[in-house]
């Protein structure tokens, strides 16, 4: 971002050229089985593939709840779905989707919710645009934030972490096995020089750490995602979303979330079964006959599990957006209201 624009003035101008390739496309909203008058809600607005779907498929008398934290996407929104949101067909939330419950709440919408959708992770606009700092491809500030009206960006953790935590941040967040070796490389550059572009950190790791010249994976592509998704509290807005989001669906909603690595595979998988009241029924004793009412009571069981494996994207959408190849997709539904009070 030059020195001449302020943040609302580059999201403005930035608004019309947000371009981004939803993955699993038709098979994440297919599973939310939209039809005339859903209310649903995409959790990761982006630039705009799900929402435009989910409108189509909600029909004139539906309406879908957008979320995205990023200003440029939700600048981008207002112009591209103007008569939607006229209409009041759409309505946008900029917030992280990890305050949906509180969101949805305000809106008098709890109970409501047909179906969620969260498209997890950084967007190919956060990746191709350099000014935003997520990508080592292109020189730009090291700043990570998707929202960058407020928190702390890349480079000032950087500045004012210690040792310790930075390389705590990389191998927790990165599962960089040389997390210790590169949080010492950059304790030491920034004493000299503090890191402020994207290219000054990726080329001292590139310089310091052994990689095959042939290899598809740079260097530092564990370290930036470490950076990216701690910067964002990225894996903490997934866990809220999956503890309150399955709250505001009606009875037989579905929650669909599509992860890009094993951290937010993982934190799904485990909250998904956890909703089905797999943990709890491991804990009931075996001895003793339960019919599976009792036993969905004592379970506490409130989802069931669409399909017992996620879906991935066919070797076509591989070949067409490679960025896709690492794409999981689970979903619930909801089988127990909860109750109305939180």
């Amino acid at each position: 971002m030059s020195n001449s624009q302020t943040p609302a003035q580059n999201s403005a101008s930035s608004a019309a050229i947000y371009q981004h390739v939803s993955v699993l496309f038709q098979e994440s909203v297919a599973i939310l089985s939209p039809k005339d008058g859903s209310i649903l809600v995409d959790c990761t607005l982006g630039g705009g593939g799900h929402t435009s779907l989910m409108l189509s498929l909600a029909g004139p008398t539906g309406r879908v709840i957008a979320f995205d934290r990023d200003l440029v996407a939700i600048e981008n929104a207002r112009i591209r779905f103007q008569s939607e949101i006229s209409a009041g067909r759409l309505t946008l939330v900029h917030s992280a989707f990890g305050r949906i419950e509180s969101e949805i709440d305000g809106l008098g919408l709890r109970g409501k919710i047909d179906g969620i959708l969260a498209d997890i992770g950084v967007s190919s606009h956060h990746l191709d645009a350099a000014d935003r700092g997520f990508s080592f491809m292109n020189d730009g500030p090291l700043d990570m934030r998707m929202d960058q009206s407020q928190g702390q960006s890349a480079a000032e953790f950087l500045a004012s972490a210690d040792e310790k935590e930075i390389a705590d941040v990389i191998f927790k967040f990165g599962e960089e096995p040389k997390s210790r070796f590169i949080a010492k490389l950059i304790c030491e550059r920034r004493e000299a020089t503090p890191f402020t572009t994207t290219k000054s950190l990726a080329d001292l790791i590139a310089s310091k750490v052994f990689w095959k010249e042939a290899s598809r994976k740079h260097p530092a592509t564990r370290a930036f995602q470490a950076l990216r998704i701690f910067v964002n509290n990225e894996l903490g807005e997934l866990e809220s979303l999956l503890n309150n989001g399955p709250k505001i669906l009606r009875l037989n909603g579905i929650l669909a979330v599509i992860s890009f690595h094993s951290l937010e595979d993982r934190i799904s998988k485990q909250a998904m079964q956890a909703l089905t009241g797999k943990t709890k029924r491991q804990e009931l004793p075996r001895e003793i006959p339960f019919t599976q009412a009792e036993v969905a009571l004592l379970s506490e069981s409130h989802a069931e599990i669409i399909k017992p494996f996620p879906t991935i994207p066919s070797d076509e959408e591989i070949r067409t957006n490679p960025r896709s190849r690492s794409a999981k997709l689970r979903a619930i539904r909801v089988t127990k209201e909860y109750s109305v009070n939180k």
